[in-house]
């Protein structure tokens, strides 16, 4: 397996300067009324496959003459290609990294790393590519729905290929899928091909082509399940028009939505289409795992409400449920999730949500909840949580407590109660006096901190000092792993407010989501008043250079306890940089990676 890797890594340096000039060279052609036209039927790609560029060549001479790596590459089974290839580093906005790359190696490879990129091609598609997604899904529609586009399309004066096809049916890879997206694809297409529609309502034009696009998508004639569609969602949108679809697409078709285990709903109350859609979803679905409801603060449509509550009671076994934005309708909502799925409700998060008369006593009785996140919420008080002190049942694992500016005391509210006992993992994001003394009292079990864009308020009379909450939270916990995490948006970015003294010495675990100069990383690593082993280190900073890297080296060099190192939110290095990595792997030993590092 570590020869195939070290193969894997070999190959991706060859292949890292090959460009595609011949395949945009053939995109300019054919008849100006016939548009998604320019993929021709796949020729530069097999030319390209069957006429390997020269490094590839020599190199593939040298893989034959090689007994250790021909004996072994043909043997690997298919089961540990994907797990190689789903774990590769693969740069969506870089068309000739990671897994493109590796495409264009052999047809082993090539039918393992297929199903993965077209699982999800939506996600983070750029805008100038939504065209060319389009133009390879209209290559995999039958001839019968080619033929009738056309006579569709006919009055408009353009037309699509009729003989192109591609080399896979990509259409059945397809797991999460979003008409709002699928739409907005289509619409970049057709303006892409028809500058002349640029500027004009096409309205009918893309719902033909999504609606065609998305009734492939649904209607997938496959014997592996493993293929079966997972995932639906529902974006919202900002158009005049109503551009969600009639319920003939998904009711008149099979499998249709009945495979997916995941449904995400940012919900538009301005979508009739929308509302026939979920009155009819309850005999859609109804083996949803993950169900994520996002609502707009006005919505007081008790029909809708009534609706979203036939949606939770007629799944089966829903262990994933978000909510979000509900300020009123929360009170109905939230008693018939945890009535009904108490057995199997693993992770739940309110964000956004009005509590006030809300019971929330029901949490004792879901015994399998080991996530729970509140959000920005309000109207929550110690009366919405009657838990007994004495409750064992339910061990939860993870607590994450986001804090309204107007509502600063329900932290305190959720840390004092029974909740927090078993809790392991915490993230807060606001630091008071009153929140680490109920984290001091608590917490006992807590391991593992987050402060996501934390703020510290301390009122004008009190005489503690940020540094001595921080400093006082942090060891009042057996912490052993911490993460700060700061949006780039957030002007306190590039502010790191934590010290050296203030790791405790059970703290093997550090990860800094955020920016910070070399002389805070020096001080927090470095400095004498650091008492910490730190065996992992995970660096996620865009602006990382050489005088932090050097910092790091330090650290491995003086203390020899870091024993990882992950590198996120920077690719390129220069040669002063990598020599410094280097010295990290070979010199002190140190496993370097460019991605997250969790345990």
């Amino acid at each position: 397996m570590a020869n195939y890797c070290f193969l894997i890594r070999h190959i991706l340096e060859l292949l890292k300067d090959l460009k595609t000039k011949e395949a945009t060279s053939k995109t300019k052609q054919f008849f100006d009324q016939e548009i998604f036209n320019d993929i021709g039927s796949y020729g530069h790609l097999n030319e390209i496959t069957s006429e390997k560029p020269k490094k590839l060549r020599d190199f593939s001479s040298e893989i034959n003459s090689t007994t250790e790596f021909s004996s072994t590459l043909p043997t690997l089974p298919t089961e540990c290609l994907e797990k190689i290839f789903k774990n590769l580093d693969n740069n969506e906005n870089d068309e000739n990294s990671g897994l493109f790359s590796c495409l264009l190696v052999c047809r082993s490879w090539c039918k393992n790393i297929v199903p993965i990129l077209w699982s999800k091609p939506f996600y983070k598609l750029p805008k100038d590519s939504r065209y060319k997604l389009i133009r390879t899904y209209i290559t995999c529609l039958s001839d019968e729905e080619k033929s009738y586009l056309n006579t569709q399309l006919l009055k408009h004066g353009i037309r699509i290929p009729y003989t192109t096809h591609s080399l896979f049916n990509y259409s059945i890879y397809l797991k999460e899928l979003s008409y709002v997206e699928l739409y907005q694809s289509v619409d970049s297409g057709i303006k892409h091909y028809c500058k002349s529609f640029i500027g004009r309502n096409t309205y009918k034009l893309n719902s033909l082509l999504a609606k065609s696009i998305c009734r492939m998508f649904l209607t997938k004639n496959i014997t592996d399940s493993s293929f079966n569609l997972q995932s639906y969602k529902i974006d919202k949108h900002f158009m005049q028009i109503d551009i969600f679809p009639e319920l003939d697409l998904f009711s008149k078709v099979y499998p249709g939505l009945s495979q997916i285990t995941k449904f995400t709903l940012n919900y538009n109350p301005n979508s009739e289409n929308l509302i026939k859609f979920l009155q009819h979803f309850p005999t859609l679905c109804t083996g949803l795992n993950f169900l994520d409801i996002t609502l707009p603060y006005f919505e007081n449509n008790p029909a809708i409400i009534d609706l979203l509550n036939s949606i939770i009671k007629k799944q089966k076994s829903l262990r994933d449920f978000n909510l979000s934005g509900a300020r009123i309708g929360s009170d109905l909502i939230i008693p018939v999730l945890l009535s009904t799925h108490f057995n199997n409700l693993i992770s739940i998060k309110f964000q956004n949500v009005d509590f006030q008369n809300i019971d929330l006593s029901l949490l004792i009785s879901c015994r399998k909840l080991e996530n729970l996140t509140i959000y920005h919420c309000s109207g929550l008080n110690r009366s919405s949580l009657p838990l007994p002190n004495n409750f064992n049942r339910m061990i939860l694992k993870s607590l994450i407590i986001g804090c309204s500016p107007k509502y600063p005391q329900i932290p305190t509210i959720i840390l004092d109660s029974p909740l927090s006992a078993s809790c392991q993992e915490l993230c807060l994001d606001l630091i008071t006096p009153e929140i680490v003394d109920a984290t001091k009292r608590n917490c006992r079990n807590v391991t593992k901190l987050r402060l996501r864009d934390h703020f510290i308020s301390i009122n004008k009379n009190d005489q503690y000092t940020p540094e001595f909450l921080i400093n006082n939270l942090f060891h009042a916990l057996l912490l052993e792993r911490l993460t700060i995490s700061i949006s780039p948006k957030n002007s306190d970015y590039e502010e790191l407010n934590i010290h050296g003294r203030d790791l405790p010495a059970s703290c093997w675990y550090l990860k800094l989501q955020c920016g910070f100069s070399v002389r805070h990383l020096y001080d927090l690593l470095l400095s004498d008043e650091c008492v910490a082993s730190i065996s992992v280190l995970v660096v996620d900073f865009s602006k990382l250079h050489i005088g932090h890297l050097m910092v790091i080296r330090d650290l491995a060099k003086e203390k020899r306890t870091l024993k990882y190192f992950g590198i996120c939110g920077k690719k390129e290095f220069d040669k002063e940089e990598l020599e410094v990595i280097k010295d990290l792997q070979y010199k002190y030993e140190v496993n370097v990676t460019y991605k997250d590092i969790d345990f």
